[in-house]
């Protein structure tokens, strides 16, 4: 029999996976985020090896201090000159800190994607242009086990990448969940399709990130099932426009063209030494704006 969990309101029956996150300790192949506690800055480290280590301008930290450890546990460099917590990494900390072959679909676009697919748990994702294989993840976890996500990429480069992180993250979490496929989709998707089977609308969502999705989405219509979505990942508004003009005529419309900008602000506390009062910092961060990467455009099969 399963444990109980006490939440704030009731207990509530643990599940293996919720057990084991709250028990989690890291162990080698793990990446850890190491926040340091003097600026709240983090770094990955990973995946842990024995007899590897990460320096930093403040000391060295040995993987094997880590293995072991639960998560918000303290870790110090040798010298004693720095102390860190240690956390468990968050998918976008993940993508956005392994070594990269290409740039990542940043989690501002992803996240909309996913919704903009309207995904549900089971579903079953085609993407093209697998890339770092951050979007591949996001796509991953909102089919969760029970779904799939096929993705393509003509770049062998990009494809074994991508596929290393997804077998690295949350210890293969989702690698079972990902087919990696080398080449151009329209000529392989076929290879997809049960030809027991009548029915080819084997897809619930197509994700395309190529520069001329215009020419292949024809190609793919067939294979997705009715009233169900088609997002592309356009950097300017010209594809968007050749995109358009490239679907007058066949089975789609045009549910929506957006653009996501994220603004990260700074809020905390800081010491006035002169009236030795508390203020409050409140101001973007950097005075950076995470704007534009791309317009995302939504189209809805209609036949």
């Amino acid at each position: 029999m399963l444990p109980y969990l006490y939440s704030r309101f009731s207990l509530i029956p643990a599940t293996s996976r919720n057990v084991a996150r709250r028990f989690f300790t890291f162990e080698a192949g793990d990446f850890c985020m190491l926040r340091e506690m003097r600026s709240n800055r983090k770094y990955l480290i990973g995946p842990l090896e024995e007899g590897m280590q990460k320096d930093h301008k403040g000391g060295r930290i040995n993987h094997e201090d880590l293995m072991g450890k639960p998560i918000r546990s303290i870790v110090r460099t040798h010298n004693d000159a720095y102390g860190f917590m240690l956390h468990k990494p968050t998918l976008e900390e993940y993508v956005l800190n392994v070594p990269r072959a290409c740039t990542p679909v940043y989690t501002k676009d992803a996240s909309s994607i996913v919704q903009m697919l309207d995904i549900e748990p089971g579903n079953r994702i085609l993407e093209a242009g697998t890339g770092n294989g951050a979007l591949t993840l996001y796509l991953a976890r909102a089919v969760s086990s029970q779904g799939r996500v096929d993705t393509f990429d003509i770049r062998e480069t990009h494809s074994n990448a991508a596929k290393k992180h997804v077998q690295r993250y949350d210890r293969g979490r989702f690698k079972d969940v990902v087919s990696f496929y080398l080449g151009d989709v329209a000529d392989h998707v076929t290879q997809l399709v049960d030809n027991n089977n009548d029915d080819k609308e084997i897809f619930d969502g197509i994700m395309l990130d190529m520069p001329e999705p215009n020419k292949t989405i024809g190609s793919l219509l067939p294979y997705l099932r009715n009233d169900r979505f088609i997002v592309c990942y356009l950097p300017n508004m010209t594809q968007v426009l050749d995109l358009v003009q490239a679907t007058r005529g066949l089975p789609v419309m045009m549910e929506s063209c957006i653009e996501t900008e994220w603004k990260e602000w700074d809020v905390r506390a800081t010491h006035i030494r002169s009236t030795d009062e508390t203020a409050w910092i409140c101001r973007p961060k950097n005075f950076d704006v995470k704007g534009h990467t791309a317009f995302l455009t939504k189209l809805r099969k209609t036949a």
